[in-house]
């Protein structure tokens, strides 16, 4: 099955600017549809108020690669939101201390996101994307200025599935 999907600024912060995939006919970008997962009263309070801590903080002084735990290959920037508990991964691609991109994700339900049936979907579609984005920065027709991405942002993607 292919996929459409495009990449789409959702906040605006001082140090760092928040963009989400947002897949065709879908009403909610990714980080949307996270949180949507998770409403306020569930068992995951604590840890959704630790990722939302650690966005304002991201917002506020920059993707900086030590608030992010590296979760695809070396080098393609997939990384998860928060370092710090062990129940829920928000998977995110860092472009740079002031660019992020936010997939989806959800509880981490094994040692590794590549044993989750879950979780590997939302990583696999960031690594594809990182790599998307990687050709389209080498070629010239996608460039990053400050905290914006300029350019064609609208992906295809085969899944599995």
């Amino acid at each position: 099955m292919t996929r459409r999907y495009s990449i789409e600024l959702i906040e605006e912060h001082d140090a760092a600017n928040f963009y989400s995939i947002h897949l065709d006919k879908e009403e909610l970008s990714e980080l949307e549809r996270f949180f949507e997962k998770f409403p306020i009263g569930c068992p995951y309070d604590e840890d959704v108020d630790t990722i939302i801590a650690w966005l304002d903080k991201i917002g506020e002084t920059g993707a900086l690669e030590r608030y992010f735990r590296h979760e695809g290959r070396y080098g393609d920037g997939v990384s998860a939101i928060p370092i710090d508990t062990n129940n829920l991964r928000l998977y995110c691609i860092r472009l740079s201390d002031r660019i992020l991109i936010f997939g989806n994700g959800g509880i981490k339900d094994c040692a590794r996101w590549q044993d989750s049936e879950t979780l590997t979907e939302y990583v696999e579609m960031l690594v594809d994307t990182s790599r998307f984005i990687a050709s389209r920065l080498a070629n010239g027709t996608l460039y990053m200025v400050d905290k914006e991405i300029i350019g064609n942002l609208t992906f295809t993607r085969d899944e599995k599935k």
